[in-house]
């Protein structure tokens, strides 16, 4: 497989994987699973990464990031001629193309996050779905001083895939603490993909989606995110600044 380049915006380097199927063969290359942590970047998440220092270090840190909102898409192109083949990969569909083969690989996942019946819902789909081999999950509702336990549990449970559903800098402090402790799986990061994959909330219709809107629909469906529109606008600033 040829090299993957990489590309740097706001001091946060990104792979630039052309399209998701490049993405997920080089993560299943030679027959075995990558160790890391994945790391989906947006305009929010650099924005935040920014505001603290902790989540910054922990991004930065992270083996695999890659461009999952359009904005970082479109600066990548911005400051990079070479990446005009570059496409979105949004989250939610590489973590879904990444169960299907652990399925088919018979890879054992760990899940981490969303309300029990939320997570429940999820186990139940992806087994019956593409035959998940499930070792182990729990609900993102956990004290601080369980997550020790937590750890040895995912430990024990051999996952080579563990992927966490907490939101950020949440679960990216949650997949670096548990990696120390257990280095031998890939850990991913996957915000409210449990809630989009069980149901419980509706994702953008294709149309949104294919004109780069997701995060817009994603405002006007859940008013409440309405306060992360701040940081979209101050990062469009650099965007067309050309301060990338």
């Amino acid at each position: 497989m040829r090299a993957i380049p990489k590309y740097d915006i706001r001091g946060i380097g990104i792979w630039g994987f052309q399209e998701q199927a490049q993405f997920v063969d080089y993560l299943l290359a030679d027959g075995a699973l990558k160790t890391g942590m994945l790391v989906a970047i947006n305009a929010e998440k650099i924005i935040l990464a920014e505001q603290n220092p902790l989540l910054s270090e922990l991004i930065k840190s992270a083996e695999y990031k890659y461009a999952d909102g359009i904005s970082i898409v479109r600066s990548i192109k911005r400051k990079y001629a070479a990446a005009s083949c570059l496409q979105r990969i949004a989250g939610v569909d590489l973590w879904q193309a990444l169960m299907r083969s652990a399925g088919l690989r018979r890879i054992p996942v760990f899940l981490v996050g969303g309300k029990p019946e939320v997570l429940a819902k999820v186990e139940q789909k992806l087994v019956a779905a593409w035959g998940v081999k499930i070792v182990g999950s729990h609900s993102g509702y956990f004290k601080d001083e369980e997550r020790s336990a937590l750890f040895q549990a995912i430990q024990e449970s051999g996952a080579a895939l563990v992927t966490v559903a907490l939101g950020s800098p949440k679960q990216e402090l949650f997949m670096r603490c548990c990696q120390q402790i257990y280095p031998n799986a890939l850990y991913m990061g996957v915000g409210g993909t449990f809630d989009v994959f069980s149901g419980t909330v509706k994702r953008a219709p294709k149309v949104w989606q294919s004109l780069g809107l997701e995060w817009l629909y994603r405002v006007l469906a859940q008013p409440t995110r309405i306060g992360r529109l701040a940081r979209l606008c101050k990062y469009a600033s650099y965007h067309y600044r050309g301060q990338l």
